[in-house]
């Protein structure tokens, strides 16, 4: 059986929280929606689609003919606070970019970069 323990935060809802030591960080979906701890991590993704639709980092298009579309995956950690209690749960959707074939899948790579004047 899973003990559960946690510091409640003005405002905040009661939420039974396990520790660290005592369960791991789900590695798959599906993992994350099987475990007792599953209300938590279903939240933290809906946090995560919410901040994309908030930020505007996506849009629906066509797939080109002649490409693939690149999978995404869930990564999901367990945020804890000075004395090992979870202080929240995160989830995070990631690409695979990994899966694509350079001259192929695509032509050129774009990552931002700021300056330190900008700031």
């Amino acid at each position: 059986m899973t003990s559960y323990s946690r510091r409640k935060v003005p405002g905040e809802s009661e939420e039974p929280q396990n520790t660290a030591l005592v369960m791991k960080d789900p590695v798959t979906y599906e993992e994350a929606m099987s475990r007792n701890d599953a209300v938590y991590w279903k939240k933290a993704c809906a946090e995560e689609l919410e901040a994309f639709i908030k930020q505007e980092l996506f849009s629906t298009v066509l797939k080109p003919v002649g490409h693939k579309v690149i999978g995404c995956k869930w990564v999901f950690k367990t945020k804890l606070d000075e004395d090992s209690q979870v202080e929240r749960y995160k989830a995070q959707l990631v690409a695979q970019g990994f899966s694509q074939i350079p001259g192929i899948d695509f032509d050129e790579t774009f990552a931002p970069v700021t300056h330190h004047q900008t700031l």
